[in-house]
């Protein structure tokens, strides 16, 4: 597992590795020499063992980390400049010593203004440029226009490969915001532990390669420090995904119940049954029209149906009845909306559900998706009587879990979609106060509430994995997580938010990033997935 930090809990990591001892100039040598290790492979990979290398950087601390990375790379050979953009009396102590000990060393380092660095980049060829501009206590944003920004634009423009220090210079450590101009980075060497900012959109789209790298924060540091949010890597999949038991029987994996399928709409609830089925669950029902009979019967044989023939606009007793039945006598999960539609009679079904599982002794899990959103908000009254509030407090009473894209959270939200966009970060830290767990479905998926303090950030994942039905797999995975592996509301749901990516991946591999369709996400097998990495290619150039 992985802790990513904001800017805060940066620093606050920071004081209390100090406050156990170690100084500040240790850390700082530390991420220089982790840094300068990574840029030597990546020259001496691609053949540069006298690679012309350009230290761009800041007056502040990250600013200090860019001067003694470069001062490590001349000492190893390499032809390096140093130039800092900014005032001497803006110096940060740290960065004052550094400028110190390369100057000891007899190694070039100017402090100059902006535009001339830009001038310098614009008529020299570097094979490697180190941003260490800004770090994680970047705030605000960068004017395209304003010297800093004409200098950002200048590295972008350059045929380096970029590798900026700790987070790409423009970018906002907590919320991955960019305003104006930022470094389009090819590689981030980010120290200690990974940060927020550069796991999710915008952010992330500047990062390029990120590299984690361990520079002596003690193990009872990060214990004592607060980290907003977390992300599972590869290796953490044994145990999310352990093996299934030998002695058992499909009972013993749960028992799923999907309500879903309007006319001429079964394809999703059929693609969350297969995924339910896909990822462990032992038994999947499906309540839907019987228009849909016929095809999901051929499509997927190992499910049950429960059809009906009510009209669009009402939802028979009899119906009714056989709805509140199998919630109560037989599910472990429900999942309500996947292609359901907005009809009289599927907000009659949305009511039936919420009844019948507000009505139960026991809880069981409750999957919201898709059109079951848009009826749920509808039907707020139902929700223990109260009005729907994501934001309010309340005893939580049931595992109910809530997977909107960014319109249907702005509707849930009451909010507009350019406030919901604006900072998905502090949206997260928001709902970690709600009893619903909610997965915000983004180019990065972010899971909050559900009891935890700290939000999730997926890792996993690609492009390929923008087509329909996608979604409908998503709510199967997060079906049969509860239904075969219950632990609890929030990791179940982001477990499967980052198995869900992984069979994107899985896919990607297998189809490319054109063909992939949601079923192959589906049918994916993760435990063969592996990581992805770019340390093969030995070019240094920028692919934009």
């Amino acid at each position: 597992m992985i802790r990513l930090a904001d800017g805060k809990s940066a620093k606050e990591l920071d004081i209390k590795a100090q406050e156990m001892g170690i100084p500040g100039e240790v850390l700082m040598e530390r991420a220089a020499l982790s840094a300068a290790e990574i840029i030597r492979e990546k020259c001496l990979r691609a053949g540069l063992k006298s690679a012309k290398i350009l230290a761009v950087c800041g007056t502040g601390n990250n600013g200090g980390d860019g001067i003694a990375c470069a001062r490590m790379l001349y000492e190893w050979g390499f032809e390096t400049d140093i130039l800092i953009a900014g005032k001497e009396d803006k110096l940060s102590e740290l960065s004052k010593r550094q400028i110190e000990i390369v100057k000891n060393c007899r190694i070039s380092c100017e402090i100059t203004d902006a535009d001339s660095i830009c001038e310098k980049i614009n008529k020299n060829k570097f094979d490697i440029i180190i941003d260490g501009i800004f770090g994680v206590g970047f705030r605000g944003g960068i004017e395209k226009e304003s010297p800093c920004g004409r200098l950002v634009e200048a590295i972008n423009d350059s045929d380096g490969f970029t590798v900026s220090l700790d987070m790409p210079s423009g970018v906002d450590a907590d919320s991955g915001r960019v305003k104006g101009a930022a470094v389009r980075a090819d590689m981030t060497v980010t120290f200690g532990v990974g940060k927020v900012g550069i796991y999710i959109y915008p952010g992330k789209g500047y990062a390029g390669e990120i590299k984690v790298c361990d520079i002596g924060f003690p193990k009872a540091a990060a214990d004592e420090t607060l980290f907003p949010a977390i992300a599972f890597e590869n290796k953490d999949l044994a145990a999310l995904l352990p093996p299934r038991k030998d002695y058992s029987n499909k009972g013993d994996f749960g028992k799923v119940f999907i309500v879903g399928g309007s006319e001429d709409m079964c394809g999703a609830a059929y693609l969350s049954a297969l995924a339910a089925y896909r990822y462990g669950a032992g038994l999947v029902k499906i309540f839907t029209p019987s228009t849909n009979k016929q095809a999901l019967q051929s499509l997927i044989p190992e499910a049950v149906l429960i059809s009906y023939e009510d009209g669009r606009e009402e939802l028979s007793e009899r119906t009714r009845e056989v709805l509140e039945d199998q919630i109560k006598n037989w599910a472990n999960v429900v999942v309500l909306g996947p292609g359901l539609g907005r009809c009289g009679r599927s907000e009659a079904a949305v009511r039936t559900v919420l009844e019948a599982v507000n009505a139960l002794e026991k809880s069981i899990p409750l999957i919201i998706d898709a059109d079951g959103l848009y009826l749920f908000k509808k039907c707020e009254e139902l929700s223990r009587g109260r009005k729907f509030d994501l934001m309010e407090d309340g005893k939580k009473a049931r595992d109910i879990v809530l997977t909107p894209h960014i319109k249907e959270l702005s509707e849930l939200l009451d909010r507009e979609v350019s406030e919901v966009k604006e900072d998905i970060t502090a949206l997260a830290r928001e709902l970690g106060e709600s009893e619903y767990t909610v997965v915000i479905k983004e180019a990065a998926t972010i899971v909050a509430g559900g009891g935890s303090k700290e939000f999730y950030v997926n890792v996993s994942g690609n492009s390929a994995m923008a087509k329909a039905g996608s979604g409908d797999v998503l709510t199967g995975i997060i079906a049969a997580n509860f239904a075969a592996r219950n632990v609890n509301s929030f990791v179940n749901t982001a477990a499967a938010v980052f198995f869900h990516g992984l069979a994107g991946d899985a896919a990607k591999e297998r189809l490319g990033e054109q063909a992939v369709l949601a079923r192959d996400i589906a049918e994916a097998d993760i435990r063969i997935h592996r990581e992805k990495s770019i340390e093969n290619n030995h070019s240094l150039r920028r692919k934009d």
